[in-house]
């Protein structure tokens, strides 16, 4: 059996998806990272095929629009809005408008657990990945990143500076989101256990039971917790996430159908196919010819 699917490092993320990339910018592997949208995102290829990351990044949109996918769904990121994507999630770049500007921010996870941040502030890092910030909030992290942009790319810059900075903006946003919401309600703290466990189990394990064990809750509660915190039940989270990642799978043409539906344990490959096209629209088959279009 093949290995699963691994996650692409900063490196490799820019040698398959942006063939116009500088040297420089292709061997910077920094924990922090800022780059222009319109000089380092407009080069990528579109569509981009779904893939999961080793590291963070935020995508901050000042003119223009990002159409990005994260797990299973699809946001349009425009002006004065932000994506914050974590290490291992599924997501894709769908599209970007011509005018497109912006920041792109990569960071390791060490940046944020040196932040001294209470467990509600942690709680945007897994509950709130889409973000509409007000124009005064908008104003100051432009400038913010105009200060950070400014060090990093100075010849004696202070690493320490630029993560300080860093900080201060994932502060700011993550504050302003929280504001009003002081308590993380447990709907939305056990949703998303959850579809982390899921993220990694899925393979092995797709019935709620086994999920609603591991967080020590009754089928009903953990079913009325991701319902309310999602709007969608446990069944279709599992469901979606363990074909996002046979999507991954299904970009290596050198596996076959069957091959994937008992890789990731399903009773048969034509209950997959049944599946997959439920979920997706299309026929396994039919998603590869899409691919190769």
């Amino acid at each position: 059996m093949k290995p699963s699917i691994k996650l692409i490092s900063n490196y490799e993320y820019k040698k398959l998806f942006l063939p116009e990339v500088s040297t420089h910018d292709l061997f910077n592997e920094s924990k922090l990272q800022v780059y222009r949208i319109e000089n380092y995102l407009t080069s990528i290829v579109i569509p981009v095929n779904p893939y999961r990351t080793s590291f963070n990044f935020l995508i901050f949109v000042t003119k223009g629009f990002v159409k990005q996918q994260l797990e299973t769904s699809v946001f349009d990121i425009k002006a004065n809005e932000a994506l914050n994507i974590k290490q291992g999630n599924f997501t894709a770049t769908l599209e970007l408008s011509n005018d497109v500007e912006g920041f792109f921010v990569v960071y390791e996870n060490e940046i944020i657990t040196d932040i001294a941040l209470n467990k509600n502030d942690l709680s945007f890092f897994y509950t709130s990945p889409f973000l509409i910030l007000n124009a005064v909030t908008f104003d100051w992290i432009v400038r913010a990143f105009l200060l950070l942009e400014e060090e990093l790319f100075t010849t004696d810059r202070v690493m320490e500076i630029c993560v300080a900075l860093f900080q201060s903006i994932l502060l700011k946003i993550i504050r302003l989101e929280n504001k009003g919401n002081e308590v993380l309600s447990r709907a939305r703290y056990i949703s998303f256990h959850f579809r982390e466990q899921v993220q990694r189990d899925h393979v092995n394990h797709k019935t709620i039971s086994y999920y609603s064990n591991l967080l020590k809750i009754s089928d009903n509660y953990l079913n009325k917790c991701v319902k309310d915190a999602t709007g969608k039940p446990p069944k279709q989270w599992i469901n979606e996430i363990s074909i996002l990642h046979s999507q991954i799978l299904l970009q290596d043409n050198s596996r076959d159908v069957a091959g994937i539906a008992f890789e990731l344990n399903y009773q048969s490959p034509s209950y997959f196919s049944r599946l997959f096209k439920k979920v997706t629209g299309y026929s396994p088959s039919e998603y590869r010819l899409q691919l190769a279009k």
